[in-house]
């Protein structure tokens, strides 16, 4: 059996190799075209699997304002997690800009995982607020985010969502439990 002090040094040890994980991939695609191509054939996968995966939900996303696309959300940790990832806009089918997302938190969290995050703009007020400035934008903070469920055929429910924004997780692989956005923060990369 682990003592207290253990347990907080495998913590510190998980997060902090979450948090190099998560770094590692910071150089910005608006300046590196390499990076640029990895991120585009990463959300143009994305979404391949997300309309094949989800014929219900992609009429929302065709008639989005602007579609935020994160390939791959990576996410570790042991009591205290971290989970980062590259994101392209879209804008009537074209990437506009690119974005980091990130987070950190607490409580009883074990284990790593990815997944798929897609964020749909549903009005033109929602996206232009999204991308104003360079600040960091904050789930729960800046605006809420309707969070499709999946209903027992598989599906996301998408009847109920009316929100300006719209988020569809998917592609879920790993065994950490916790898939809430609250506390997600996305900011503009520099072009």
């Amino acid at each position: 059996m682990m003592t207290l002090k253990q347990t907080l040094s495998l913590s510190s040890f998980i997060v902090g190799a979450a948090f190099i994980a998560t770094l590692s991939g910071c150089a910005s695609p608006a300046k590196d075209m390499a990076k640029q191509d990895q991120v585009e054939t990463n959300v143009n996968n994305a979404l391949a699997e997300f309309k094949r995966d989800e014929p219900s939900a992609w009429p929302l996303v065709e008639n989005a304002q602007g579609v935020l696309i994160c390939p791959k959300v990576a996410k570790a940790g042991f009591v205290v997690g971290v989970e980062g990832g590259t994101c392209a806009m879209r804008i009537d089918g074209k990437t506009t800009e690119y974005y980091r997302t990130s987070s950190l938190k607490a409580g009883l969290l074990a284990g790593v995982e990815s997944h798929s995050l897609l964020l749909t703009f549903n009005t033109a007020d929602a996206l232009a607020k999204f991308r104003e400035g360079k600040r960091n934008w904050q789930v729960g903070g800046n605006f809420t985010v309707a969070v499709a469920k999946k209903g027992a055929s598989g599906a996301f429910n998408t009847k109920t969502i009316k929100d300006p924004i719209s988020a569809f997780i998917f592609s879920e692989a790993g065994l950490m439990a916790d898939l809430s956005l609250d506390g997600s923060t996305f900011k503009k990369l520099e072009e």
